[in-house]
């Protein structure tokens, strides 16, 4: 695929893809990890009589929402690179907006968990700084047009 075509696959990092496509595709994405957030799956332990099936069943739910962001990540990333040039610049705030806080909000703390000093910090960066920067300038990438 070229770069100039577009694609609306969930998972790719190829191509590029318009406005329509990113709102559409953003939101069954962002309403299904919404979703997946609100079903409290720890109340089927009562219902599940082995351990393994209850244990199998949260794994498939993580890996889910593990799935659900990186599909996110790739709709920005090809969204920037529709009304960008996509250069060095732009890579290092799409990392430090996008990819950083994933990491750390996913492997952080367990990383991490030796230093609470640090986390503390990191904690006010990430969630008071760079998540709701992110997520608004998300939602802007939809009302900005593509390059010609």
């Amino acid at each position: 695929m070229s770069y100039n075509e577009s694609n609306n696959d969930f998972l790719s990092y190829e191509g590029r893809i318009n406005r329509k496509n990113y709102v559409i595709n953003m939101f069954i994405l962002v309403f299904l990890y919404i979703g997946l957030f609100l079903i409290n799956f720890n109340s089927f332990s009562e219902y599940i009589r082995f351990k393994i099936l209850y244990t199998i069943l949260i794994y498939t739910v993580e890996l889910l929402r593990f799935v659900i962001i990186i599909a996110i990540l790739s709709i920005i990333y090809r969204r920037i690179s529709d009304f960008s040039s996509f250069s060095a610049g732009m890579k290092k705030v799409f990392v430090i907006l996008y990819i950083f806080p994933f990491i750390y909000l996913n492997w952080g703390h367990y990383l991490l968990n030796f230093l609470p000093g640090l986390i503390y910090v990191l904690d006010l960066i990430t969630l008071f700084i760079l998540m709701p920067f992110a997520i608004i300038s998300s939602i802007i990438f939809a009302f900005l047009k593509s390059k010609s």
